[in-house]
Formats: structure tokens, sequence, C-alpha cells
């Protein structure tokens, strides 16, 4: 089990114990310090002194949530990994359920539903997927849209990540987006189950409920990762129409949230724009743009007025 660390070290204590409490109890619960600036570090060692599975692992950098879960992968010695966010506790059975679940090890991943919580531990909301196993021998399931691409409600075959070098992008928001689609397409049997053994706590300060001009550039940084993916991989052509949806499907989450939160009225319809802005000229444009180098992108920006000012030093048409 990988717990990233953060922050949270109001938080760390029932997270840790609910991995602590599991019934699957052959485990390891690797922590990563990720240059957390509380005391979520000295409550883990606390914690550690009481059960030998917990080990520590400190980033002398901060990393991201994104580069702590790479920490995690690359230090996991079992053939199937977990992961559980710090502010975040899964059931008591979750790890046991997602277990039996791979039928003997035949499965490579399986997920499981979740519920969204209050800060004092109250239901919000369950979110629960019918039962299924999805077969991708042949490459016959849609990587974009098969599952939610949430990391920490799955077991993983561990080599998926390690045998086709695949990593979490540092520092950069909706890091799941850009890797869950990258797993998927190397698995061969994913699994469904429908019970809420994950709970995700919603609180004021989460991704979800924060918007910034990073939030918005970093859907489209995630977005190229999948971009270069499915070209490095060949599966573009396949996929184009499915990667358009999938930038509306999460474009359209985040203007939803954008709507129901507290910023005015007039910071909405900016933020907003901006976003609609870069998603046209990103589905218009990027196949074209990715193809230029620094110097050309640098003279673009100081002198080109329309897309054909673009065409003409690229003779695209």
């Amino acid at each position: 089990m990988i717990i990233p660390v953060y922050g949270t070290e109001r938080y760390i204590e029932k997270c840790v114990r609910s991995v602590m409490e599991q019934t699957f109890e052959d485990i390891e619960i690797l922590c990563i310090d990720d240059c957390s600036p509380d005391n979520s570090a000295a409550i883990i060692e606390r914690l550690a002194a009481e059960d030998k599975r917990i080990r520590l692992i400190r980033h002398d950098r901060n990393l991201g949530l994104g580069g702590a879960r790479n920490t995690g992968i690359s230090e996991a010695r079992a053939p199937y990994l977990a992961s559980v966010d710090s502010d975040d506790y899964i059931d008591p059975s979750m790890l046991e359920r997602l277990w039996d679940a791979t039928d003997g090890q035949t499965v490579d991943i399986v997920s499981c539903g979740f519920a969204l919580v209050n800060e004092d531990g109250s239901l919000m909301k369950k979110t629960e997927k019918p039962e299924q196993t999805f077969y991708n021998e042949h490459g016959q399931v849609n990587i974009l849209d098969l599952l939610p691409s949430a990391f920490w409600n799955k077991l993983w075959r561990t080599r998926l990540f390690t045998d086709n070098n695949i990593t979490f992008p540092n520092h950069l928001y909706f890091e799941d987006l850009a890797t869950t689609p990258r797993v998927l397409h190397f698995a061969q049997r994913i699994r469904s189950i429908p019970d809420p053994l994950y709970n995700y706590m919603i609180r004021e300060t989460s991704i979800t409920n924060t918007f910034g001009a990073k939030h918005i550039i970093d859907y489209f940084r995630v977005y190229d990762v999948l971009w270069a993916f499915l070209s490095d991989e060949g599966l573009f052509g396949r996929y184009q129409y499915e990667f358009i949806e999938k930038i509306g499907k999460t474009l359209h989450f985040h203007t939803e949230a954008v709507l129901a939160s507290d910023m005015s009225e007039a910071d909405q319809t900016q933020y907003l724009r901006y976003l609609l802005l870069l998603k046209i000229a990103y589905l218009e444009y990027n196949s074209t743009l990715r193809e230029l180098d620094t110097d050309s992108l640098r003279s673009l920006l100081l002198t080109a007025r329309s897309w054909e000012d673009v065409e003409a030093l690229t003779g695209s048409s």
C-alpha cells in the first residue's frame, strides 16, 4: 500500500490505521513523506513503532503527489499495489476484497466503488459500478473511458507500471488522468466490483474545490501526455474521437465544479472563457504546434497575429 504524505497531519493517523487494520494482513505499507511541512512524518514514525509493516520513505525535495506515487511504485516489492491518499481512509476489508477479485492473480486491475465523505465522516454520496470483467488481450476495451481514472480505488499489478516504464507526471494536477489509460492499455483482464470500499474525503482545500490558472494549464499538459502515448503506440487514429470526447467530459466536470464554487460570477465567466479558448485552440492546432521547436514557438509568440502566420512558418494548410 502506497500512502503519499504531504500536509495532512489532521488525517494521517486515521488513514494509516485504516490500512493497518485491514483483514488482509500480508502487506507492506509505504508512507512517502514528500517534504511535508507539518508533523505527519512524526505521526507515521510513532505508528511504525507499533507495526513493522510500515516503512517511512523521505523525499529530499518535493515531487508532488505523482512523484510520491512513483517512489512508492519503485519501492514496492509485492506483485500488486494499491494506494490511499493521506486524507482518505479505507474499509477494513478493501484489500482482501480486491485481492480475492484477482482470481488467483489472473486479473491485472481490480476497481471498487467509493464513498464521498465529509471531514466528520458523514456520507455525502456513494459511487458504484456494476460487477464486470473486461478482456483486453487484443485491445478490445476503450482505455480512455473504461474506468474512472482515480489511482486510489484500485489494485494494480505492479509490473504494469515497472515493465512498461509508466510513471505519474510530477507536479501536475489530474495526474491520474494522464496515467490510468496508459496502464489500461497493457492490462489483459480488468475487473470492477461495486462495493464502496474507499472513503474519499471532501475538503474545502482539495483539488476538486480549488481553481486557478495552473488547473487550466495542467489539464492540457495531461492531455499532451496522453496524446504522446497514443501517437507512440500507433493508437491515435483509433482513439481520435474518444480522445476529443474525453477532453469534453473532463472539462465539463471541471466546469460544473467551477460553477458550484464560491467564485464570483465575473471570475467564473473569465475562468471558463480561458478554458474554452484553450480547448478550441488545442483541438484545432496542437498537432501542428507540437512539431515546432522552441525558437519557432518563441518567434510566433512575438509576431503571429493569425493562424495564417503559423501556416506560413510551418508550410501547413
